[in-house]
């Protein structure tokens, strides 16, 4: 089974998961913040394993592929789905709406990505409905903004937010791209930038 990883792009996902570990790491002790921008790793290797194995498709032995969708799949579990979701409950310190937020977040990236498995892209390679690849990043986003808001309204507006994104998970009505070609990079950009700047807020925080 552990040879499954010599192909690139399993190895790749093989590294986001290791950076999906470090990120829960640092979220359950306390650093939530350097959680999450580890997480942002997890998000935009998780976009690289899919780019490389197009790349080299030609190149991967029976079954390597087979492997990789599955490996992959349970990564977009972890960093889209199961890490916003612990976040939420950290933050929201086990209030109702906590819970309701994380349940209603695990169930619906539960039914997106089982749909995502048997139905796959549509023609033009889009999702139906948003993708829990995006959940990390409006994490990151929100950790960025919170700042800005009253301490005691963050919880409600980070558990509100991640209701209305569980429900778009879910839904047939939307179409959205996917992450291919030029916009890889362009992730990749943002993960890193958005890493360090959750990096900097979380030193900043300390004084």
């Amino acid at each position: 089974m552990i040879g499954y990883l010599r192909d690139y792009a399993n190895a790749i996902t093989a590294l986001a998961y290791l950076s999906a570990v470090i990120g829960l790491f640092l979220a359950f002790n306390g650093k939530i913040e350097l959680g999450v921008a580890a997480m942002l790793w997890t998000w935009f290797l998780d976009h690289w394993d899919g780019h490389v194995a197009r790349k080299t498709s030609h190149l991967r032995r029976p079954g390597v592929a087979e492997f990789g969708k599955s490996f992959d799949g349970f990564a977009d579990l972890i960093h889209g789905v199961v890490f916003p979701a612990a976040i939420i409950i950290l933050i929201g310190q086990g209030t109702a709406l906590s819970l309701l937020a994380s349940s209603v977040l695990v169930l619906a990236g539960a039914i997106r990505l089982s749909y995502f498995e048997n139905v796959g892209l549509t023609d033009d390679a889009r999702f139906i409905g948003i993708p829990v690849s995006y959940d990390t990043p409006l994490l990151a986003v929100l950790l960025l903004a919170r700042r800005l808001l009253p301490d005691n309204t963050f919880p409600t507006i980070l558990s509100a937010a991640f209701i209305i994104l569980a429900l778009l998970h879910v839904t047939t009505a939307i179409r959205v791209p996917a992450i291919r070609g030029a916009a890889v990079p362009i992730a990749t950009g943002f993960a890193i930038a958005g890493s360090i700047a959750l990096v900097m807020v979380s030193e900043i925080s300390r004084f």
